[in-house]
């Protein structure tokens, strides 16, 4: 096979997605006919020193085989551009594989049907989340409406990325500039919310016993230590069920939280892994000295 490399001319999204996907048989493959054309597009995802085969593959659109013949992905953090896309999956892909996909990204309504070749399937024997292996593969046959929608919605997030990198990058950077002041300013403001979260829970806890405490006395006309042991029984139930209902609450919110940072970066990791592993010696040195030289740099004339 050919060995193609991961490089993407359009923005890569990071998006949870439903994903659906079914392999097409090889055998099949010849029925089709078989294309050696580059004109897909100039900023195509996947470059190769030599053009594999593709073919021009019925619309989906038509005669849309059943959900239950396809390969189902819970809904995950999938890596895609208006040109490729990435996944993990339960079972490794064959590079030159491929797969006719439904995609439904969980910020878009439409359904994005299309054909994909496997250009890669790295595969971890290590992973516990159920999903060992990472694709990439090729769009094949994406419709230009999906193509308009994905570029679209990638530059948004590509304007969206840069404003948000910038403002962290100034962080980062004021933070180094001065620390000690900027964490004495974080700590005075974190000790500031902790007494005003403080004073407007004493002050609402009181609100709520007055106000119990004059409808008691009004429509049972108990006394005042009756009207107080009533009062402590109605807001310790009260406070009883809401603290049962968020430990029920918590624990499955900070699993599903748990598993989608981890699916969020192992899908990072990998992509990381596989662009560093496609650079040359002479890329890898660069990177490796830029980062010396900007740690050299703060610890002789920043700190």
């Amino acid at each position: 096979m050919v060995k193609t490399k991961n490089r993407r001319g359009f923005f890569r999204v990071y998006e949870e997605a439903g994903l659906l996907f079914k392999k097409i048989d090889n055998n099949q493959l010849p029925e089709f006919q078989p294309v050696y054309d580059d004109s897909f597009d100039k900023r195509r995802s996947f470059n190769s020193d030599e053009l594999a085969p593709t073919y021009h593959l019925p619309s989906l659109d038509e005669n849309w085989p059943a959900d239950t013949d396809f390969v189902a992905n819970d809904a995950l953090n999938v890596n895609i551009s208006a040109s490729g896309i990435a996944f993990l999956c339960e079972d490794p892909l064959e590079q030159g594989e491929y797969l006719a996909m439904k995609i439904k990204l969980e910020s878009n309504a439409k359904e994005i049907l299309t054909y994909a070749r496997v250009v890669y399937c790295k595969t971890d024997q290590d992973s516990d989340e159920g999903y060992p292996s990472f694709v990439g593969a090729h769009f094949v046959n994406l419709k230009s409406e999906d193509q308009e929608l994905l570029i679209a919605y990638g530059e948004k997030k590509k304007l969206r990325q840069t404003w948000l990198n910038g403002c962290f990058l100034a962080v980062i950077l004021t933070v180094l500039a001065a620390p000690g002041a900027i964490f004495g300013l974080l700590f005075e403001l974190i000790h500031l919310l902790l007494e005003l979260l403080l004073e407007f829970t004493h002050l609402g806890f009181e609100f709520i016993e007055s106000n119990l405490d004059h409808l008691i006395e009004h429509f049972f006309e108990t006394d005042l230590h009756q009207t107080q042991v009533i009062v402590f029984y109605i807001i310790f139930c009260v406070l009883g069920v809401g603290f049962y209902r968020l430990w029920r609450k918590l624990p499955p919110f900070f699993l599903k939280l748990k598993r989608k940072q981890f699916r969020y970066w192992s899908i990072k990791k990998a992509s990381l892994n596989f662009f560093w592993r496609e650079q040359s010696l002479i890329n890898k040195i660069r990177v490796i000295g830029f980062g010396v030289a900007i740690i050299a740099l703060y610890v002789f004339f920043g700190m």
